[in-house]
């Protein structure tokens, strides 16, 4: 399973994501267990510029919108920000699922950075401080040595299943 890629069209950072973990490693977070055992998604996963993307995902529209315009993620279209990245739809969903929250701050610091650099820190920041075990947008307690990584990322590691009412 080599053909992992971990960058997004909207800044996303795909090797923290829950479902794509748990499709590599087996070891799912709750986000990840939510949405296979109580949703009943098939946790399969390469990442969102791959052809192989988890079916939430395939119905984003950030990503739709990149694909068909041809871009390599929303920062570089000529109507960024548009109606999608301002929408109320993104704003009623972020403090439901947190991790989004990140993208306007990933997407300008890729801007700064470049993106290899940008891929190369995030790898850094999603592992382990203590055994350098990869971790997900959701996960609390390390798998390897059980520390305690609620407190290391700068949002809150809870989602409101209300958000994926009427989904599937």
């Amino acid at each position: 399973m080599s053909n992992f890629n971990y960058d997004s069209y909207c800044g996303i950072y795909c090797g923290a994501c829950s479902i794509l973990r748990a499709y590599q490693t087996g070891i799912k977070d709750k986000f990840a267990s939510f949405m296979s055992d109580e949703m009943g998604f098939e946790l399969r996963c390469h990442g969102c510029k791959t052809d192989t993307v988890f079916e939430n995902c395939a119905n984003c529209k950030a990503r739709n919108c990149s694909i068909n315009k041809k871009v390599e993620r929303c920062i570089d279209c000529s109507n960024f920000p548009c109606d999608i990245v301002n929408s109320d739809e993104l704003k009623n969903i972020l403090d439901k699922l947190p991790h989004l929250k990140t993208i306007l701050n990933n997407i300008g610091t890729i801007k700064n950075i470049g993106v290899n650099k940008w891929l190369e820190d995030q790898d850094k920041k999603w592992k382990c401080p203590d055994c350098q075990t990869n971790f997900t947008w959701y996960t609390t307690k390390c798998s390897k040595c059980g520390k305690d990584l609620e407190k290391i990322m700068d949002y809150e590691k809870t989602f409101d299943k209300s958000i994926f009412e009427g989904i599937k």
